[in-house]
């Protein structure tokens, strides 16, 4: 049985994971996906529906962190609970949170989404109850990317293995497992043309598995206009068109991300690796470059190297220096390195699949980067960033036809243009155009009035205008249209429900692992989030903003008259993050409430031991009426401080001001009071 970063203990029973919690098996929550696509005039309406089950005796917390499509805009959120619709609003990131923390505080279900990377989200759903069950459907506007077979629309559903540290906290992160089966009823209407998925023709729904990004492809499709209303009640037109091939020449640094991971399959008919397509599609491509264009082609992985550069078609002869697939991503080297070397225009082609770069510092370079992403299991988050900050645009390879992808980069790289631009009056857009893609996607707001709510066009177009607007405008723009972004989430609290007891225990939803990840075999003791956790240490975190803790009941008797007059060398905080920055304050709620810390360790029940037999601590927990082990477990989460230690604080102290008991807090005391001087000191 293997351990998660996450915590979580891994096992196979019949065909799905099984979560363990104190020794006892606890089955995957969601259990069914409805994936429905409407495409209209090169717009897609996505509308994914998933059911959660609590078949537990507990409640529980289900966790599930996703790739969303970069170009992708979630527009809405709903839940049915006991038959009855609950429509989310958008709130600022942090009032969200508040509001779903404080939802699960008294008991109540509450669901929650909200970006946690650009291109990765996160959905919760806390406080359902043993036996429950909610459906949860997520509302996203998605524009469609120029194909050469027709548009072309991708939906990631997993991702395979990362390189590099990810950026996120492990309850945060992107988890995969190769013993969850994910499946979902997906369902692809069109105005126009016919639906290819995966290069094949279909008709009606499809039972599919979540293994690999979701490719559609619309022949005889078409881009086109949209009417839509915005916030305030104006009209607005959205119009989307292939952009059409510039005329100016290519000075192109080619960037090939040749890491291990380029070694997995890509889908194709072919049987190709994601390397051998990139291989393969540029040596078609450089073949047909115009006299004019020059080519500089660098190779990377966990280093960089330029092969060489030529002029027009010759630069198809670079392609032979290409290496096989080895080592890492390092994306933010490559870039660097051919910034250095003078390029302007770079143009990377990647399976994405990695933490490693440095968006900000890369974004700084003035250089205009723009990537091809290739294989089911690449994530856009990090490259999409980027993409996005200079003015490049991201395209994609569906299946392993990277010479047609690479055919509409060249054409769309041959004009100059920003990923967004436009007019803003008072706060309120009058016209903005954005590059996606291929695509040239205009958004004009009219005068004329509609006593209507936004609707989903008009969501759409209001997130094209966000990059123009300042922080607090974005946030109040994108909170009016309710969308979810990184300032805004999505949250819904069921305040006619049925009221649970006790913490909810956490239980995170891996994604099903990509079915071509390269050469790795998953077994029940590699199973783990990302390839990153594999070499990555968590430390603990360090403190930051303190909850409020509303309470209308009386304060106890003050304690904190010459605390140090009592205190007893012990501890210092620092060894006490360490010793117990890895605790499941979930699982462990109730055994804790009771004083009981059998499940501790031997270091970490003398830690809490030595903490209780303080005086302070003593006198406080009498008075109280708090077993002696409950008040030091309480104070050690409080100087954890990540999210399941504040609400087990929240258990532990409930009623109680925050004012009652700061005065003991671990985190807060200087040495020279001596409850934590240095041992032995």
């Amino acid at each position: 049985m293997g351990v998660t970063a996450f915590g979580h203990a891994l096992e196979t029973i019949h065909d799905g994971l099984t979560v363990f919690a104190g020794g006892r098996p606890a089955p995957v929550p969601l259990v069914a996906t409805d994936i429905a696509v409407g495409i209209v005039a090169g717009l897609a309406t996505v509308r994914t529906s998933r059911r959660f089950v609590n078949a537990e005796g507990r409640p529980i917390e289900a966790i599930l962190t996703m790739p969303v499509g970069f170009d992708a805009v979630v527009t809405g959120m709903r839940a049915v609970v006991d038959g009855r619709v609950l429509v989310a609003a958008a709130k600022p990131k942090a009032e969200a949170r508040d509001s779903y923390e404080a939802a699960l505080d008294e008991g109540k279900l509450a669901v929650l989404h909200e970006e946690v990377l650009r291109g990765v989200h996160a959905l919760s759903v806390g406080n359902l109850g043993a036996g429950k069950e909610v459906t949860v459907e997520i509302e996203t506007v998605v524009p469609l990317s120029a194909g050469a077979s027709g548009p072309f629309l991708r939906i990631p559903v997993t991702v395979g293995q990362l390189y590099g540290a990810s950026p996120l906290a492990p309850v945060d992160d992107l988890a995969t497992s190769a013993h969850v089966r994910h499946e979902a009823d997906l369902s692809v209407t069109v105005d126009a043309g016919q639906v290819l998925l995966g290069g094949r023709l279909v008709t009606g729904s499809q039972r599919i598995t979540l293994d690999a990004a979701i490719e559609i492809v619309v022949q005889g499709g078409r881009f086109g206009a949209h009417q839509g209303v915005a916030a305030d009640g104006r009209q607005v037109r959205v119009d989307l068109r292939q952009v059409a091939a510039g005329s100016g020449a290519l000075d192109l640094a080619v960037l090939v991300d040749h890491s291990g991971s380029t070694g997995s399959k890509a889908e194709g008919p072919r049987g190709l690796t994601v390397w051998e397509a990139i291989r393969d599609g540029l040596r078609l491509e450089l073949g047909r470059l115009r006299g004019s264009d020059r080519i500089a082609l660098w190779e990377f992985d966990d280093d960089c190297r330029q092969l060489g550069a030529a002029i027009g078609p010759e630069a198809a002869r670079l392609v032979s220096k290409l290496r096989k697939p080895a080592g890492g991503t390092e994306l933010d080297r490559a870039v660097d390195a051919a910034v250095r070397e003078g390029a302007q225009d770079i143009l990377v082609l990647t399976d994405g699949q990695t933490w490693a770069a440095t968006v900000d510092a890369l974004a700084a370079s003035k250089a205009r980067i723009s990537a091809i992403l290739v294989g089911p299991g690449s994530l856009d988050a990090n490259i999409g960033q980027l993409c996005a900050m200079t003015g490049g645009q991201l395209f994609y390879a569906p299946g392993d036809d990277v010479a047609a992808s690479l055919a509409l980069a060249f054409s769309a790289l041959r004009q100059r243009g920003q990923a967004a631009d436009g007019q803003v009056v008072a706060g309120a857009p009058e016209r903005v155009v954005a590059l996606r893609g291929g695509v040239e996607i205009t958004a004009e707001w009219s005068e004329a009035m509609e006593l209507r709510r936004a609707d989903a066009v008009g969501r759409f177009a209001a997130a094209l205008t966000l990059p123009l607007l300042g922080a607090e405008a974005a946030e109040d723009f994108a909170r009016a249209h309710g969308l979810c972004t990184h300032r805004s989430s999505l949250v819904l609290v069921d305040e006619a429900g049925e009221v649970v007891e006790g913490m909810a225990q956490q239980r995170k939803v891996p994604l099903m692992a990509s079915r071509y990840a390269a050469g790795v075999t998953q077994s029940v003791d590699t199973a783990m989030p990302s390839m990153s956790f594999a070499k990555r240490s968590f430390a603990a975190p360090p403190p930051i903003s303190r909850m409020r803790i509303m309470t209308d009941r009386d304060a106890l008797p003050s304690f904190r008259a010459d605390v140090s007059f009592f205190m007893k060398p012990t501890i210092p905080p620092e060894d006490l993050r360490q010793m117990f920055a890895g605790l499941r304050w979930d699982a462990l709620c109730e055994e804790f409430l009771a004083g009981n810390v059998s499940s501790l360790d031997e270091a970490q029940q003398d830690a809490v031991s030595r903490i209780a037999a303080s005086d302070p601590i003593a006198h406080f927990a009498a008075v109280a009426g708090l077993p002696p082990a409950t008040v030091v477990l309480a104070l050690i989460a409080d100087l954890i401080d990540d999210r399941l230690a504040r609400r087990f604080v929240k258990q532990a102290f409930r009623g109680l001001p925050v004012a009652d008991w700061a005065h003991l807090r671990l985190w807060d005391q200087s040495p020279s009071r001596g409850l934590f001087a240095r041992w032995g000191a």
